[in-house]
């Protein structure tokens, strides 16, 4: 299944803005989804979406049915993750991923993907969030909520997936416009970049930032070329976060040769698969 290109134009792009709810906050803590919600948007229109709950296999924490109202007896009978994930991944295609607050859901997904033993998204991905950050600074919140408050759009189902999808989507094509007409941003890839706070035109890619923050996601090792002070050195590092510093992109690492945590710059590094 081949990506969105990166450097499709973004008024042909596919979007699929996706939330989910979940049983916490942290999936390496055994939390669970509960709730998938997504909506297809096509040159900016809503096309198609998904929602469904799901079975979580555990209890439902008191203080995850405050946010949502989903408890036990809600999800009891529903549908297993592992047959709700597929129907979600064959539902994004190569559309172009996107969320509120992106590392939070994409690390439900990157689990589900170890779980059901599923090869890894090779999507585009958008964070909804930095979006609003870069194209909006000095506003009081980003929260969601406060987000819709702010550029008034309703939200009919607040903290329900398809409710906020629908919110998500209408920012989405807000920010999207911003991007573009005030800070250059002409493709999906930049619209990635853009949404991290790194600018376009410049010697980073998006697909070299998004397969990093999978396999950091993952705790996955990736086979690197880099190109230091003394010359190309080929390397095994796992990920552990994407930085920018002083103007410049950095991923914070373990080196597996020198044994170590490193830093590496994104303008001297080269995916083994030719990413760069």
């Amino acid at each position: 299944m081949a990506s969105t290109p990166f450097d499709a134009p973004l008024a042909e792009a596919t979007f699929v803005v996706f939330d989910l709810e979940t049983t916490g906050l942290d999936v390496s803590q055994g939390a669970r989804v509960v709730e998938v919600g997504a909506l297809k948007l096509r040159r900016g229109d809503g096309v198609d979406h998904l929602l469904t709950l799901v079975d979580p296999e555990a209890p439902v924490p008191a203080g995850a049915t405050a946010v949502h109202g989903l408890t036990d007896a809600d999800l009891a009978g529903q549908p297993k993750l592992a047959e709700v994930f597929p129907r979600f991944v064959a539902f994004a295609g190569d559309a172009a991923l996107v969320a509120h607050n992106l590392p939070f859901d994409m690390s439900f997904v990157v689990a589900a993907t170890t779980e059901l033993d599923l090869p890894k998204l090779p999507n585009v991905t958008v964070d909804l969030l930095g979006l609003a950050r870069n194209c909006h600074p000095g506003l009081d919140s980003y929260r969601l909520e406060a987000l819709a408050q702010t550029f008034n759009v309703t939200n009919p189902a607040p903290h329900r997936a398809l409710g906020d999808v629908a919110v998500e989507s209408q920012l989405l094509l807000a920010f999207s416009a911003a991007a573009r007409e005030r800070f250059g941003a002409e493709t999906v890839g930049d619209l990635a970049l853009f949404s991290r706070g790194i600018p376009a035109g410049g010697n980073v890619s998006a697909e070299t930032i998004v397969a990093l923050e999978w396999a950091a996601a993952a705790g996955e090792a990736v086979a690197i070329i880099y190109r230091g002070s003394k010359g190309e050195s080929s390397r095994s590092i796992t990920p552990l976060a994407v930085k920018i510093r002083g103007g410049r992109c950095y991923v914070a690492a373990y080196c597996h040769a020198s044994e170590a945590k490193r830093e590496f710059r994104l303008d001297r590094l080269l995916l083994a698969t030719g990413e760069n």
